[in-house]
């Protein structure tokens, strides 16, 4: 199927609104891993519909809904300082029916520190799930990404998942695998990999064979892609 900029905006168009499903859907997932004019014009529906939920009144949730959301991040006895939480509205890689849509960002509470860059964050969402899958935050020295799983299940047996970074241009760069029995998982940055995260802040998680894809480029099906944003 060529990639005309027409057939590139309807099937952005349909993505984004969640219309576009089975096989014709992991099809263009793996075109926005490739291109980067692809992420463009579902970024653009994203923006384009998003102003929707501007319209959507504002709530202050109950104290007892943050409260159970800290218990499902922080189930051990040992839990941090209580969160400054935020909510906020952010555009999600797949929007049902209509394009209003809400997650749950958690900031916690850091000592003040100069930093080179801003940290990013975000959340892995899915169709038909309630929860994020993941959420994803960058540490205050910027070295590093935490992935907390929320709704993620545990990858099929002989697979694990990997984190990649999509340049602008180029291959995707691997981050690391993630663990989904895990209750934070942490992969360290390096300086390549922080920069491609800073020019590009997009990232795709594949399933591939245990221990990682072995042609470092992804080799399995792409499940997830999302964009971060400053925090």
């Amino acid at each position: 199927m060529k990639k005309t900029p027409e057939r590139i905006e309807q099937l952005a168009a349909a993505y984004v609104l969640g219309t576009l499903q089975g096989p014709a859907r992991r099809r263009f997932e793996r075109w926005m891993m490739e291109s980067w004019r692809v992420r463009q014009e579902v970024w653009a529906w994203e923006a384009r519909l998003g102003e929707l939920a501007a319209r959507v009144p504002a709530e202050t949730p109950p104290p007892r809904l943050w409260q159970a959301i800290e218990r499902r991040l922080w189930p051990s006895a040992e839990r941090p300082d209580r969160p400054r939480w935020f909510g906020w509205w952010v555009p999600g890689w797949s929007l049902a029916l209509v394009a209003v849509f809400a997650l749950v960002t958690l900031m916690v509470r850091q000592p003040a520190v100069e930093l080179p860059e801003p940290l990013l964050a975000g959340a892995v969402v899915q169709q038909g799930v309630d929860e994020p899958l993941w959420l994803i935050s960058q540490t205050a020295t910027g070295t590093a990404l935490q992935l907390r799983p929320v709704a993620a299940a545990l990858p099929e047996a002989g697979r694990d998942y990997e984190l990649w970074a999509l340049p602008v241009e180029g291959n995707p760069v691997s981050l690391g695998l993630l663990a989904a029995d895990q209750p934070l998982v942490t992969l360290p940055l390096s300086q390549h990999q922080r920069q491609v995260l800073a020019d590009n802040r997009t990232l795709a998680i594949s399933l591939e064979p245990t221990g990682g894809s072995p042609t470092g480029v992804p080799t399995g099906p792409v499940l997830h892609l999302v964009r971060l944003h400053s925090s």
